[in-house]
């Protein structure tokens, strides 16, 4: 499939603004070459844009090569697009992929031949764009394996104090914690967590930004009287906020095997 548009503007690509989409740009290699990995594994479709977009095509990407650090895409079935691809000053990837934006800059484009079929070949990007407009599900934090964070706080001398509270749930916007409520004069709106470290099971420690937005007085079935503090992330990378959300896919993964008995 292929198509231009003659008559319409220039589309405006969210990755030529780095200003303002910056805490969406994945640059680390490995996240990368992940997401590269699962564009192929989903078959997602992506619309290849020719230099400044009014000439496009459709295609899928086939194969990622991580040794060669080579992505393979299906041929446009218009020859002339092949062409302009390979002439292009650039080429912007664009899709969707589990309803997030994704999008990538790649050079020109070139014909490779992959098991005798005649492919678009090109570098791996050096950054990949993902813009996460959509509310963001919130995954409770398991009671066997609980997410841990640490949290410094400055005393009034100058002096730090830090604590370690158990996350309650979490999402790719933020997290609840679970704290004691004589802290409740140090949790009010709007106080910022600086440099918490967020330990997640299976997926490492990160250290997080958190600025408070909500607290409340909960009751524990122990009868424990807790406050519960609503963080949003400020200015999370988007490394570490594909981190939080591929632990909170694969919480969910796990939790629908076992509740289908297909777990082991």
């Amino acid at each position: 499939m292929s198509s231009t548009q003659e008559d319409q503007p220039n589309p405006d690509f969210e990755i030529d603004h780095p200003e303002a989409y910056s805490q969406y740009f994945l640059t680390a290699p490995r996240e990368i070459s992940f997401y590269l990995n699962l564009l192929v594994k989903r078959g997602s479709l992506l619309t290849a844009h020719i230099d400044d977009g009014k000439a496009f095509f459709l295609t899928t990407m086939t194969a990622v090569d991580d040794e060669k650090q080579a992505i393979f895409l299906d041929s446009a079935q218009a020859d002339e697009l092949n062409t302009a691809a390979k002439n292009a000053h650039r080429i912007t990837l664009t899709a969707k992929l589990d309803r997030v934006k994704i999008q990538l800059r790649l050079p020109p484009l070139r014909h490779q031949l992959v098991d005798g079929q005649k492919m678009l070949a090109a570098v791996f990007p050096q950054a990949i764009l993902r813009i996460q407009r959509r509310e963001f599900f919130r995954l409770e934090s398991s009671s066997t394996h609980p997410i841990l964070c640490r949290i410094a706080m400055e005393a009034p001398e100058g002096t730090l104090k830090t604590f370690e509270w158990n996350v309650a749930d979490i999402s790719g916007g933020g997290l609840s914690l679970n704290a004691p409520t004589s802290l409740i004069n140090d949790c009010q709106r709007d106080a910022l967590f600086k440099n918490s470290r967020l330990d997640i099971p299976g997926e490492g420690v990160l250290l997080v930004n958190l600025r408070v937005r909500k607290t409340s007085e909960f009751s524990a079935e122990n009868g424990q009287h807790y406050l519960r503090v609503g963080c949003e992330f400020v200015e999370l990378p988007g490394s570490r906020l594909a981190m939080i959300e591929r632990y909170i896919a694969r919480i969910e993964r796990e939790r629908k095997a076992r509740d289908s008995g297909l777990a082991n």
